[in-house]
């Protein structure tokens, strides 16, 4: 799963729910990428993307959301992930537990894996990092990677994130422009064991 949008982003998004649910709030948009880029890895055959997805947060920082995207991966041409999880902040330190599922539309279920985030606020500079764990049979750290971002005004950012996904390294480098609040630009280098070098440009929306 891979969005252009930070989370930072999206919360400034956010579009609040009717009055009868003031607890909840919703979030949705979508984004077009020259390239679904995941890991290191091609999803998309190195070929458009299209991606959806909607999520629900509770006051108290419980979610759930839906992301797709259409993918080129054998027989399969789509790709939905199912997730929740729990988000909280201490100070300027904001953390992420979830769980997520991966569904593809001809070979099915691809697995689940249990994800903890973090991401520290520094003014101009955030500093993040991550964990996926699967759990088919036994634990396995399927991706962990550590980022930074840094503001170079209010509307472009640049950000990148070093990893290692199934004992392969990967990284990313790359320009983000917010045309206004729910709509960034980004254009960013990718490289890495599975994917050699790749530059992706994407748009996304988000409300």
């Amino acid at each position: 799963m891979t969005r252009i949008l930070t989370l930072a982003a999206l919360a400034a998004a956010f579009h609040a729910a009717p009055a009868a649910a003031q607890s909840l709030t919703l979030s949705y948009g979508a984004t077009v990428t020259s390239n679904y880029v995941s890991r290191g890895f091609t999803q998309s055959n190195d070929g458009w993307a299209f991606q959806p997805w909607v999520e629900v947060e509770t006051a108290q920082g419980w979610y759930a959301g839906l992301w797709a995207s259409t993918v080129d991966l054998g027989t399969d041409r789509a790709e939905l992930d199912v997730y929740a999880g729990y988000r909280w902040a201490v100070g300027n330190t904001a953390f992420d537990l979830s769980y997520l599922r991966v569904y593809m539309d001809d070979t099915g279920d691809a697995g689940g894996e249990i994800g903890f985030a973090v991401e520290h606020d520094l003014g101009r500079v955030v500093l993040s990092g991550a964990l996926a764990v699967g759990h088919a049979g036994s634990l396995t750290m399927n991706d962990a990677h550590a980022g930074m971002a840094y503001a170079i005004n209010d509307r472009l950012s640049a950000s990148g994130t070093v990893g290692i996904a199934g004992g392969s390294g990967y990284g990313d480098l790359g320009l983000t422009y917010a045309l206004r609040d729910s709509v960034e630009l980004d254009a960013r280098l990718h490289g890495g064991d599975g994917i050699g070098h790749r530059l992706v440009l994407s748009a996304g929306v988000a409300f």
